[in-house]
């Protein structure tokens, strides 16, 4: 009999979840490593400041209809919008009904993964009960998320501020603040749950930016925004931007000019937050609080912040110094935790200044060790909504992993490396903001999708999608017309992958569910 071949899955999040049961499910022996006691990942929240964690306030940016794993739909019990509490609770609902406790280490910190001596089994060293353990597996997958290491701006003299500077990763409670003046780097997502919670209870709050920023509701016109998009669409969209990048890009940002006049009026051209990034370069927020307060005056428009020139002095931008500010809370961003894999190489193409690239295939693997190595924390735009990619990934990589699917020799996979970073290149040149873990979104989800054998060919213009049509017209128009569901990544039987045999009655239901909008008075 055969050995079963042996993985290491870091994180519990939703992505090594679906990691560890497809893995698991496909023959291999898995363990998981979780640093929190729970599963949940960013979702289970914690106290600890070094861990990246929603608030308790947090509600999802998009709709349970939406979300969720390919063949373990979100209860109906759940709100329209899952706070933490909820969605931390639907993963360990997840995790119990596929048995996988039993096969995940909690409390698991881990230190890095290398090679053995030998080249032939990664050491993954982690810290367990306070004791540092040397363990080798045949493979391994991170899927720590990309949300891990903090990034903290460099802030001039900060050491002559006496008040508070954090990163948005260490803020847990608004009443630390009571009746302080506190100052939010940043107007994205992150930005607009603090600012929610520190409005009510601090004594002044004030959002410093440098640009604009897209901000989007949760709700419109009585809809759950997200619910907008359809397979047929987003196909659409994948299409423009392959074939047509600069239309599409025009195109795309025409329509989020119009979507924000629309949403919100005309805006106080003092705010900044217009203009503002095109969607295909950075991501939009979904801070919709930032835009009432700074209507009704609860919150402020600074300038970025330039450098502190006192105890609690800061001076701005465009000259302004405020002498009595209490708190900094940083709220710009995060990226990819390379410390704990040293083994991935990075460089930088021709003409380009930015930040060092990781030279990772397909933004997942490592070339050397594409057999046995994948990293899930460097594909920024790769995702569908949600949890719902996660099963997609997880398929894909162990389809890979079980030589289901072919990948190319590792010649092939440097250039295309090269090829793609001078992309990357390209895409910093217009914006030189951007996150460089980008991926060209309709080369990333197509690879993923044949790899993973979702069968989603099935749905396009082919002459698979026309027999498709002609077999079942009712699937056909829900998949591609309706909600935009996980459960399609489990519809078909492609021979890569098991079909989940209530997928169609889960599309359907979905889809019966999101008949009751638009809700009137919900905006």
């Amino acid at each position: 009999m055969k050995e079963q071949l042996t993985v290491a899955v870091i994180g519990a999040g939703s992505s090594g979840l679906s990691m560890l049961k497809t893995l698991r499910e496909d023959g291999f022996k898995v363990t998981l490593y979780e640093r929190r006691k729970q599963v949940g990942g960013l979702w289970a929240y914690s106290d600890d400041p070094t861990m990246t964690t929603a608030l308790r306030s947090t509600e999802a940016n998009i709709s349970k209809y939406t979300c969720g794993m390919t063949d373990f739909p979100i209860p109906d019990k759940y709100p329209h919008h899952l706070t933490q509490a909820d969605f931390q609770e639907y993963m360990e609902l997840y995790a119990r009904h596929f048995d996988m406790l039993k096969d995940i280490v909690f409390n698991a910190f881990l230190k890095r993964v290398v090679r053995n001596e030998e080249d032939t089994k990664w050491q993954v060293e982690v810290v367990i009960d306070g004791k540092l353990q040397v363990l080798e597996y045949d493979k391994v997958a991170f899927c720590h998320g990309y949300q891990t290491k903090a990034q903290m701006p460099t802030l001039e003299n900060c050491e002559e501020f006496e008040g508070i500077v954090i990163h948005s990763q260490a803020y847990r409670n608004p009443e630390d603040f009571k009746g302080k003046k506190v100052v939010v780097v940043g107007v994205g997502s992150t930005a607009g749950d603090i600012i929610k919670e520190l409005v009510p209870v601090a004594s002044k709050v004030y959002a410093s930016h440098r640009r604009g920023m897209l901000i989007l509701k949760k709700w419109k016109n009585g809809t759950p925004t997200d619910l907008m998009i359809t397979r047929r669409r987003r196909q659409m969209t994948l299409f423009l931007q392959s074939n047509f990048p600069n239309a599409a890009r025009a195109i795309a940002d025409l329509g989020c000019r119009y979507l924000m006049r629309s949403t919100w009026g005309q805006l106080d051209p003092t705010w900044r937050v217009t203009p503002f990034p095109s969607i295909t370069l950075a991501i939009p927020s979904t801070g919709e609080n930032i835009i009432t307060s700074l209507k009704d005056g609860t919150l402020t428009s600074l300038h970025g912040l330039k450098r502190f020139v006192g105890p609690r002095s800061i001076e701005f931008d465009d000259g302004t110094v405020f002498d009595d500010i209490d708190a900094v809370i940083c709220a710009t961003g995060y990226s990819a935790d390379f410390d704990v894999a040293p083994f991935v190489e990075q460089s930088r193409p021709a003409n380009y200044s930015g930040p060092p690239i990781a030279r990772l295939w397909m933004n997942l693997f490592p070339p050397k060790y594409a057999d046995s190595m994948c990293l899930l924390c460097y594909s920024g735009f790769g995702k569908n909504n949600g949890f719902s990619f996660s099963d997609v990934v997880s398929m894909a990589v162990s389809n890979i992993w079980r030589g289901v699917h072919p990948i190319p020799s590792r010649e092939i996979m440097e250039k295309q490396i090269d090829t793609h970073h001078m992309w990357v290149a390209s895409r910093w040149r217009l914006d030189n903001a951007i996150s460089v873990s980008i991926v060209k979104q309709w080369v990333f989800q197509g690879f993923l999708h044949d790899a993973a054998g979702t069968g989603m060919e099935n749905l396009g213009w082919g002459w698979k999608g026309w027999k498709f049509w002609a077999q079942d017209r009712k699937m056909y128009n829900l998949m591609n017309h309706g909600l935009e569901t996980a459960h399609a990544f489990r519809f078909f039987e492609t021979g890569k992958r098991k079909a989940w045999p209530g997928a169609r009655e889960a599309i359907i239901h979905a889809n019966k569910a999101a008949k009751m909008f638009p809700i009137k008075g919900m905006r």
